[in-house]
């Protein structure tokens, strides 16, 4: 695939030189060329996940394409992002891919090749879709977006896409963004985006698709399908603003657009989450379930609580159902219920114990993502976990109470010790907890107060068992939209606290400690806070290698990226400014000059979040009066502005009934049959590891409800033998699997079941009933056929052309091979010591022919596999063919076409 001519340079932010487009511009790109097993985990790009169907492409209307800027094991766990995709594929007319950050690796290989990054599912170039989305979650996660555009060859910024109507193949996609980040303050990254969505995404979603589709039909020019999307309320437009009088405030800057772009709230739909299971190990792999959109606890560090409101409770039957049913189509073994704090979901009692009783034989597992320490009752510490316990992670922010208080934390020290006991009276012995410093008001006193915290935890538990914590130490950075957006922070004075807190928690044992890296926290407060200045900065970054991985690779260099960056900006002295600002300046201000103060403008003023800025001075007040205002979703309304028609009001449902609690049942174990599958992977499957394989097939059996027996244990799994794993990158032909039953059943309908649960990929050929005491699979091996084609690398003396080897040249490479007297294999074991080996006596045959390609051939051979489950692996007779003909060898495919059985 050819570059569009407009594309980017990133070593010079020069436009590169067109060339000529040799294939239409949505023509799919040559997958084959780009991903194959030289490409690390080439399973994040293949979009052939369970839930995948078939798009009309050339039907569609309007063609979207969800653009996750982080890897694929991060993009595909986020609940939003996979909720919007269903609903945006349920619209009719409407397709909708998905995208995510590639790996170093791939991302390389696609500039070389001049292609543009593509969607996983259908693999087109990112430029033929019509939309692309970004989910903007993080400050500092622009980088990767800009990433992102560069390699999907579209220019980073929206002042250089041009006016085409969008129906033109050569008008690059509209690039819009929406998450937390967006919908807090876009200004840092206005630049970069022809449109902004704030809220939630699942009405206005479809709402812009259809304005696209009319504008798309209607002929109009890019700015003038810009104006009919700022009319769509929850769509901000950044370049339909400037700068008011104030030079801070962005305004309209033509007629009939809302001077403040209020943000959009939808009811959750909980039955959208069961969209797509991935086949490749992700960050979140399970089944998650929204149960409560929107926290009103008022914690006042909190941008999420503020950006979210009102609170909306989910029905209860409806969670029930998603997850039952979620748990049969997807086969997952674990699953988890979503919320800002699950604790507040009061049918979670019911709901969770209702769903620990419908599973009790399933062998699952269920995990909250947040809950609230001083609501973990025996209720809620019963229906946690399941036959293997997940871990449990509290937050309680201070290690004080006057400071828990400041912040409107609402947590005693009491709730937080009953909390702690009550889970380790279930069984818990290592939880995990959040805490913060650098909050507004904190002294010394409350940053020793967090080793105290632990101490006394520890201290009072030691009746119960061994206590050990695991804590996370954060730096505080202010957010808009909140009481504390005012306040300012010192990483000089992060520095010296953590180390405060490091030397206090020394003498502590069976706890684990991590810190948040001040220079991290300086940068996301300095963007989060920021304004259009900081759209050259952001830039600059980004060409220097700052993206968001960098601050994991390379800290220093990264940081450095960045402040050589703003200084370029000339924003030097305003960052210096922040990050030397006091920690209680706002204490001694007058309540006159307090509410003054917070009346000035800000770059987000025209950023409607619902909540009154006023209520946000007010509630500071607060803060500095160490006064806690209740959760209005429970208690009195706090009129912080958010309830009425626009955004609507909290729903709380009541807490049904709780079921009685059912014993669990460990999974079956008996051992009634095992059957023997003779089966083939081919096609993409190649490009899944032996791990991803077996996880594939474990969920395949929970789908098809055959009864598999498990093993015993804490960790029961459903007994599942491979004969002999495959290489990454290899087809098969003719492998082997024993599952064992825990009842007996007819063999052809277990396999008619369980294919019906596999990818056409994934072929059984044959099942047979085996003894079930006979020996395990792996010893039943004899030896393995396989073939393989190797073609030399190109050359660069010969301008990359491969040198040509005739196959009587080969056919001499394998009678020296064969007539040698050993074979010396040379590496290193798992313990890194070195060994050398003969692999001459596992050769059982080898042959050579020729291919339809003349500078390649095929090469097949059978080796035999000894007692250990060794053989003569084919990277093996790659190097010694190397070494032959003194030339580097490709292996352009590799398929294993058999394994032999003792018994057959």
């Amino acid at each position: 695939m050819a570059r569009r001519p407009d594309a980017y340079d990133r070593a010079n932010a020069r436009p590169r030189a067109a060339v000529t487009v040799a294939s239409p511009v949505d023509a799919p790109v040559d997958f084959a060329a780009l991903v194959d097993r030289s490409i690390a985990k080439p399973g994040r790009y293949l979009g052939n996940e369970l839930g995948v169907e078939p798009r009309d492409w050339q039907g569609a209307r309007v063609r979207w394409a969800l653009t996750y800027p982080e890897i694929y094991e991060v993009g595909s766990s986020n609940t939003g992002h996979i909720i919007l995709y269903s609903i945006l594929n349920a619209v009719p007319g409407q397709l909708c891919d998905r995208s995510y950050l590639p790996g170093p690796d791939l991302a390389e290989r696609l500039r070389l090749r001049g292609e543009p990054l593509f969607a996983v599912e259908s693999r087109r170039p990112l430029p033929a879709f019509d939309i692309l989305g970004f989910s903007l979650s993080y400050e500092l996660g622009a980088t990767n977006i800009l990433a992102m555009l560069e390699l999907a060859q579209v220019p980073i910024r929206a002042a250089d896409r041009g006016d085409l109507p969008l129906a033109d193949p050569a008008a690059p996609p509209l690039i819009f963004a929406g998450g937390p980040t967006a919908t807090s303050n876009p200004e840092p990254f206005a630049a970069f985006f022809d449109f902004v969505v704030l809220g939630d995404g699942e009405e206005v979603l479809p709402e812009i698709g259809l304005v696209v589709a009319e504008a798309k039909a209607a002929g109009l020019s890019r700015r003038e399908l810009l104006l009919d999307l700022a009319q769509v309320p929850g769509v901000y437009v950044p370049s339909l603003y400037g700068p008011g009088a104030d030079g801070v405030t962005q305004v309209p800057l033509v007629p009939g657009i809302p001077a403040r772009v209020l943000r959009r709230t939808a009811t959750p739909m909980p039955h959208y989450a069961m969209g797509l299971v991935p086949h490749i190990e992700t960050v979140h792999d399970r089944l998650t379930v929204e149960i409560r959109r929107g926290c009103t606890r008022g914690c006042r560090f909190c941008q999420p609580g503020m950006l979210t409101r009102p609170a909306r409770d989910v029905e209860p039957e409806a969670v029930i159902e998603a997850i039952e049913t979620g748990m049969e189509r997807t086969g997952y073994s674990d699953f988890s219920l979503l919320s800002l704090s699950c604790s507040d979901y009061l049918a979670l009692p019911a709901v969770g114990v209702e769903l620990r009783n419908r599973l009790a034989d399933k062998n699952v597992t269920l995990t909250l993502a947040s809950q609230r320490v001083d609501r973990c009752d025996e209720n809620i510490a019963h229906i946690l976990g399941g036959t293997r316990k997940a871990g449990l992670t509290f937050a309680p922010e201070a290690g004080t109470q006057r400071l828990r208080d400041i912040v409107n934390k609402g947590l005693t020290d009491a709730e937080l010790l009953r909390g702690i006991r009550t889970a380790m009276q279930s069984g818990y012995r290592k939880i995990k907890l959040y805490f913060m410093i650098g909050l507004p008001g904190e002294t010394d006193a409350d940053v020793l107060g967090i080793a105290d915290t632990c101490r006394n935890l520890q201290r009072n538990c030691t009746d119960l068992g061994r206590l050990e914590l695991n804590l996370t130490i954060s730096n505080f950075t202010p957010k808009p939209h909140t009481p504390f957006q005012w306040h300012s922070v010192s990483t000089a004075e992060f520095q010296r606290r953590q180390q405060l807190l490091r030397e206090a928690l020394r003498p502590l044992r069976g706890l684990k400690t991590n810190y948040t890296d001040v220079r991290l926290s300086a940068m996301e407060d300095f963007v989060g806070r920021g304004d259009r200045r900081l759209a050259p900065v952001i830039e600059a970054a980004w060409r220097s290698g700052a993206g968001l991985d960098a601050w994991f690779e390379a800290a220093d260099r990264t940081y450095a990226a960045w402040t050589e960056a703003i200084e370029a900006a000339g924003l030097g002295g305003r960052y210096r400014a922040l990050e030397m600002g006091a920690w209680s300046s706002t204490e001694a201000l007058s309540s006159q000059d307090l509410e003054a103060f917070c009346a000035q403008p800000l770059p987000c003023d025209h950023i409607d979040s619902g909540v009154d800025k006023g209520w946000l001075a007010d509630d500071l007040s607060q803060a500095l009066a160490a006064a806690v205002v209740p959760d209005c979703s429970f208690e009195g309304c706090s009129s912080c502005g958010v309830c009425g028609p626009e955004l609507g009001h909290n729903v709380v449902i009541p807490p049904p009934v709780i079921p009685e609690q059912l014993p669990q049942r460990p999974p079956a174990s008996e051992r009634m049959q095992r059957l023997r599958f003779r089966f083939a992977k081919t096609g993409s499957l190649a490009l899944l590891s032996h791990l991803d394989l077996v996880r594939l097939m474990e969920r395949a059996l929970r789908r098809s409800g055959v009864p598999v027996s498990f093993t015993g244990g804490f960790h029961p799994l459903p007994r599942v033998q491979f004969a002999l794993a495959l290489p990454l990158g290899a087809e098969a032909a003719g492998e082997w699997m024993d599952v064992e039953m825990a009842e007996w059943q007819d063999p052809a309908w277990v396999c008619q079941r369980l294919q019906e649960q596999l990818p056409p990929q994934f072929a059984l050929q044959t099942v047979l009933e085996v003894p079930v005491s006979g020996v395990s699979l792996s010893q039943e091996l004899v030896a393995a056929t396989w073939s393989l084609v190797l073609r030399p690398e190109p050359s660069v003396a010969a301008l990359g052309a491969a040198p040509l080897v005739s196959l009587a040249q080969w056919e001499e490479s394998v009678e020296a091979l064969r007539n040698a007297g050993e074979w010396i294999w040379e590496d290193t074991d798992k313990k890194g010591r070195p060994r050398s080996r003969d692999c001459r006596p596992y050769l059982q045959d080898l042959r050579v022919a020729a291919t339809e390609d003349p500078a390649a051939v095929s090469l097949l051979y059978t080796a035999e596999i000894d007692a250990a489950g060794r053989s003569l692996r084919p990277e093996q007779l790659q190097s010694w063919f190397s070494q032959q003909l003194a030339m580097s060898l490709n292996m352009v495919s590799l398929r294993r076409e058999s394994l032999q059985l003792r018994q057959g």
